[in-house]
């Protein structure tokens, strides 16, 4: 089931935008040339392009809830595509890849669980040759954790190997989610052929809605990072293709198994609905037998109105024959209707 805090995540594309009433300030990182570790933070937006313009450097910027004025501050110094800074105005895009003369505008979520609920946080990525901007409304802690592990490291600090950190820490937290709901799948399918139990059907049906969801949100990821393959603008390091592979990888992984999840549902639906149908059935066999049973009781009462004096020859002989003829034919007909069954 969807947060009750965020927009229904059935209408990504359509449902409208929710911000935050708290906001961290933007992050604006500047590492060093020559892919050297971060020189300078907190860097103000006016002024990017004359600190970029060596072409050594690259910068960072991660904006939560991000306002008008900066998005215009964004799109004048880094050149953006105006197309792509509407989008980040608007929330909820579907996942996908815009690929412009020198930038990429990309839409991912990650993907949380609280508490049997699905969580999405829309991440959007302006990724050019030298930046790589992040904004999202949602307080997307994975962004800091990826971050500060990225600046620790040794070796070469670019672009493309931040993309990397980032898409490859978002794709990992959907495996723990596939996890859950595996283990939901196998209890669903053990409740329906061990105890019946009609309430299980709401809990299927909402299982087949989050895997139809997720597969909205992870099979265009995964289109997504194949145009990230082809190096068309060559945005992208080329030595880093195979660490993207690897990600689509995973993510061909994950729509299979959900693919194989829902195929699974639809054979545990199958297997409730006969389950019910011949649950009804016996109970509707079960009121035939009894109605068949009290036909013949029914037409003797009816018959003799039950007043055997009142009848030409009517006597305690009569009064007793109706008693043993109501007694006697249940039986038979019970025993016929068994004899019937087995044959």
């Amino acid at each position: 089931m969807p947060d009750p805090g965020q927009p229904p995540p059935a209408n990504i594309g359509w449902a409208e935008r929710v911000r935050p009433d708290v906001r961290h300030p933007p992050r604006l990182i500047l590492f060093g040339p020559g892919g050297g570790p971060p020189t300078q933070e907190d860097v103000p937006i006016e002024g990017i392009r004359a600190r970029l313009a060596s072409g050594k450097s690259f910068l960072f910027g991660d904006f939560q809830s991000p306002t008008e004025g900066e998005l215009e501050a964004l799109s004048r110094e880094l050149s953006l595509h105006p197309l792509a800074v509407e989008d980040v105005g608007h929330r909820h895009q579907r996942p996908k890849i815009d690929v412009y003369p020198d930038h990429y505008f990309l839409v991912a979520y990650r993907i949380g669980y609280p508490e049997r609920r699905l969580r999405l946080d829309e991440v959007d990525a302006f990724i050019g040759p030298n930046f790589l901007i992040v904004a999202h409304d949602g307080d997307v802690s994975l962004l800091n954790e990826v971050l500060d592990r990225f600046c620790r490291q040794t070796g070469v600090h670019d672009v493309s190997g931040l993309l990397y950190e980032i898409l490859d820490a978002l794709v990992d937290e959907y495996f723990p989610l596939l996890d859950m709901l595996a283990e939901r799948t196998e209890a669903i399918e053990s409740a329906v052929f061990e105890k019946f139990d009609a309430r299980r059907l709401a809990d299927l049906l909402q299982l087949k809605k989050d895997l139809s969801l997720l597969r909205r949100v992870i099979a265009p990821e995964r289109d997504s990072v194949n145009v990230l393959l082809r190096r068309d603008p060559p945005v992208l390091d080329a030595g880093r293709v195979f660490y993207f592979q690897d990600i689509y990888d995973h993510l061909i992984r994950i729509t299979d198994s959900i693919d194989t999840y829902r195929d699974l549902l639809t054979g545990s639906l199958d297997a409730f609905l006969s389950v019910e149908n011949n649950r009804l059935s016996e109970v509707v066999r079960r009121l035939t037998v009894i109605s068949t049973i009290f036909l013949p009781l029914t037409f003797i009462t009816g018959f003799f109105g039950m007043n055997f004096a009142r009848l030409a020859g009517a006597g305690d002989r009569l009064f007793l024959a109706s008693i043993v003829s109501m007694v006697v034919l249940p039986i038979f007909m019970l025993w016929l209707i068994r004899r019937q069954n087995v044959r």
